[in-house]
């Protein structure tokens, strides 16, 4: 192990390859980061903010998702309400029409957000409501100034170029863990699959959006992994979820790892993916409570506000006011 000195000198070095030289660290470097943070947290947390201020000075960007189709999902994802397979109480919800979209879409235009993307339960929208979704695309894009992404599942060609003439500028289909330790979430489909979506949507011509779900049971070293994926795919966008454990869903009694844990590995995704915008999303209210102020001085430059897909979030006016009590500029 380095000491005290060796340590700031290869965190200078780090900075220095990332910011001065603009080249990405490898793994290598970043597993030593990891062993870093387990004993002087702030140093890594530090050169994340700065990579971040760097890149991004102080500003966040906000976005907000609405649950166009809620529950009946026919997929086995082990933290997820939604399935089937699991035994949660949920409200079921069929696929949503405009004047209910545009009527939650009035509210959130009303504040500094973004971004704004419908998400559905399921592996794909069937033809009728995928058609459905379309007119709601084109309706948004014609008639509010916000930039409209989606979450359908899994795309065909045809229907990422359908979405970029509705509209919609940004594709968001999570990873959720690292390759190696998918198997243990999910059965019903591959990470394949998952990749291959993000692959034809980007060749459509759509940005991409994809991150995960951390405190699944995964240990650093598979977050880093899932952090180098990302980057391998050239994602634009990455939000980080925070396991939720919802009762009825084979993870209700997984324990939350602790807030350190949490913004070592906000931090390290900063480093890995050093200009990328990387949201706080859903769990972070329930995980970090009064710490989540904490979080935004580890390299986070996005958030995702307002309510998640069966769970409530913080309000919006809330959360932008909290941000900017930090002197974030939203």
């Amino acid at each position: 192990m380095l000491n005290f000195l060796q340590t700031v000198q290869f965190v200078k070095e780090v900075e220095k390859k990332i910011i001065e030289y603009e080249k990405d660290i490898d793994f290598n470097e970043a597993i030593m980061l990891f062993e870093i943070a387990k004993h002087d947290a702030d140093l890594v947390k530090n050169l994340a903010n700065t990579i971040k201020q760097h890149h991004f000075e102080n500003t966040i960007e906000l976005c907000s998702i609405y649950p166009a189709k809620v529950g009946l999902c026919s997929e086995d994802c082990k933290f997820c309400s939604q399935s089937i397979h699991h035994s949660c109480s949920i409200e079921i919800k069929d696929l949503a029409t405009l004047d209910e979209v545009t009527e939650y879409l009035e509210n959130v235009i009303s504040f500094p957000v973004k971004r704004f993307s419908l998400v559905t339960s399921g592996e794909r929208l069937d033809d009728f409501e995928f058609e459905k979704i379309l007119d709601i695309y084109s309706h948004i894009s014609k008639n509010y100034n916000i930039l409209l992404c989606a979450s359908l599942g899994f795309l065909t060609e045809e229907r990422a170029k359908k979405l970029l003439k509705a509209g919609v500028v940004k594709y968001h289909n999570n990873l959720e863990t690292s390759s190696t330790y998918f198997k243990n979430i999910c059965s019903t489909h591959t990470q394949e699959q998952k990749i291959e979506t993000l692959k034809i949507a980007k060749e459509a011509g759509l940005q991409i959006c994809s991150g995960g779900i951390i405190s699944m049971g995964e240990d650093m070293i598979e977050r880093i992994k899932l952090a180098f994926e990302l980057r391998e795919l050239e994602v634009d966008s990455v939000p980080i979820n925070i396991l939720n454990p919802i009762k009825g869903t084979p993870f209700e009694d997984m324990k939350i790892i602790d807030a350190n844990e949490i913004f070592i590995t906000l931090a390290l995704f900063r480093i890995i993916l050093p200009k990328k915008t990387i949201l706080l999303a859903g769990g972070k209210e329930n995980a970090l409570k009064d710490l989540e102020k904490i979080a935004y001085e580890c390299g986070i430059n996005g958030c995702m506000v307002g309510n998640y897909l069966t769970t409530q979030g913080m309000g919006i006016k809330e959360k932008v006011e909290m941000l900017e009590s930090l002197g974030l500029e939203v």
